[in-house]
């Protein structure tokens, strides 16, 4: 018997818990306005709103989400906890969620004092040595110096390791990368001898800042230069580093895609972004995803300035040649976010919304087949406003946590035994999906459907005995044995 009973518990707990979900942040929307957490499935579908942002958590992401250690982990730029000595306003949070109990954590507050700045874009970076790396744009309130710091997941310590001159290297909106020679490389904004930005290198061997390249900025051939990036360098197969700058390019200034070297030589403009040219694309905001030999990107425009939707284009590695492959139209208006490789293969990355009026969508591309979908609309209550929103993959399977030993501190049943009634009740803002009643060689006896938080369920139509009460949650699912007297 006993036998059985876990064999038909590690069945159903194979199927419903080998899930995999995205998770993004949305810059505004949500119960509080600050913006929210949510997730998708792995094709994107299925959309669940997880966690609204607040003045004491700090809202307003501009970044997405980084996957360490079971955790996802972030910053919001405004509110927030004001806690460190002799801090006097916040500007955001370093903080972990928690995908399984749907809890956020405050790690750091982003006040006037923090040891790490404020004013940070994107998401953290998860460096080979387990440790997550971050650079902020500001080291304190009005001065634009950039602070690389780390954390350590095991000690949860916040180390300092570098400040970026804003003169000489410049800031830092970039999210940091880290090469195959074990280096840390970002293009900044700006700073650098021509003030356009520069690409500086963080030497792990030397414990070093180096100032590898400075752009000459937009101008005539062959001085296409970068400035104004946003975005994190890639390093390609090709042993090159690449990246995109909003601005920079020729005299039109909107925009450029480059590579260099990992010693900062032989810098090549690619691509010089144009506008007034329809369905080509500029300002682009996101950064690069390599795929099949293939550079996939997006622009936040096309054609006309603050008209149009933006387009999606891939630069080919072997032959050189850039391809405006898609012009977005009613999919999703201002694409910012990079492009996210799902388990399925398909590339997925959301858009703003601005110049469109509306508040943002989730977008799909199918590489196989090359369709564009509208996977999910924001509408301001689900959040809107995605920008630099780099998708986290979660594969629930290869989470640390006992997800059965979780769900027993937030699923209660009661009473136990029983007569004609148990009643089912999950914690906080957690849904129930489904209810089963199963007999112990697994026969289903009765199934309930409804999304609710509380189920009471009336069993009169079973007779005295033990059964198996399965219980489906959006965090998971738990399956108890229950006695009916």
């Amino acid at each position: 018997m006993k036998k059985i009973l876990l064999l038909v518990i590690y069945v159903i707990a194979f199927q419903l818990h080998a899930q995999t979900y995205m998770y993004g942040t949305t810059y505004e929307g949500g119960a509080n306005g600050l913006g929210i957490i949510y997730r998708v499935d792995q094709n994107g579908q299925n959309f669940q709103k997880v966690f609204d942002f607040t003045t004491s958590t700090g809202g307003k992401p501009l970044g997405g989400l980084t996957l360490a250690n079971g955790k996802l982990y972030g910053f919001t730029t405004e509110e927030g906890p004001v806690d460190n000595p002799g801090a006097t306003a916040g500007f955001g949070s370093f903080f972990s969620f928690d995908p399984l109990t749907n809890n956020l954590t405050v790690i750091e507050s982003l006040d006037d004092k923090s040891i790490i700045g404020s004013d940070i874009n994107h998401s953290p970076l998860l460096a080979n040595d387990g440790k997550l790396y971050i650079i902020s744009a500001q080291s304190e309130v009005g001065v634009f110096n950039s602070i690389i710091s780390t954390y350590d997941l095991g000690t949860q310590a916040i180390s300092v390791l570098a400040t970026l001159d804003r003169t000489t290297h410049g800031q830092g909106r970039s999210k940091l990368m880290q090469a195959s020679n074990n280096h840390f490389y970002i293009a900044t904004s700006n700073g650098g001898t021509n003030d356009f930005g520069t690409i500086t290198r963080w030497n792990t061997s030397t414990n070093q800042l180096e100032e590898l390249f400075n752009s000459t900025g937009p101008g005539e051939s062959p001085n296409h230069g970068f400035k104004n990036a946003q975005n994190g360098l890639i390093e390609s197969s090709d042993g090159y580093l690449y990246g995109t700058s909003t601005q920079g390019g020729d005299i039109t200034d909107v925009g450029v895609l480059f590579r260099i070297k990992l010693d900062g030589t032989d810098y090549s403009a690619l691509e010089v972004f144009k506008s007034g040219i329809q369905d080509q694309g500029f300002y682009p905001y996101s950064g690069l995803t390599e795929l099949n030999g293939l550079l996939y990107g997006n622009t936040s425009e096309e054609n006309i300035d603050n008209v149009n939707a933006g387009t999606l284009f891939t630069y080919n590695l072997t032959t050189g040649v850039v391809d405006y492959f898609y012009t977005l139209d009613l999919e999703g208006y201002t694409p910012k976010g990079t492009m996210t490789l799902s388990t399925n293969n398909r590339l997925y990355f959301t858009t703003t919304g601005e110049n469109g009026g509306n508040n943002g969508s989730l977008i799909e591309y199918n590489p196989i087949n090359g369709n564009v979908t509208q996977r999910h609309s924001f509408n301001g209550t689900n959040g809107s406003k995605p920008y630099y929103d780099e998708l986290a993959v979660v594969d629930f399977t290869s989470l640390s946590i006992d997800e059965s030993s979780l769900l027993d501190n937030i699923v209660n049943t009661y009473p136990n035994p029983f007569q004609d009634v148990v009643n089912i009740k999950v914690e906080g803002s957690h849904l129930i999906e489904t209810i089963k009643i199963l007999d112990l060689k697994g026969s289903e006896l009765y199934i309930d459907n409804s999304k609710s938080n509380e189920s009471n369920v009336n069993t009169s139509f079973l007779s005295s005995g033990v059964y198996l009460l399965y219980i489906q949650t959006d965090l998971g699912s738990t399956t108890r044995k229950i006695i009916k007297e």
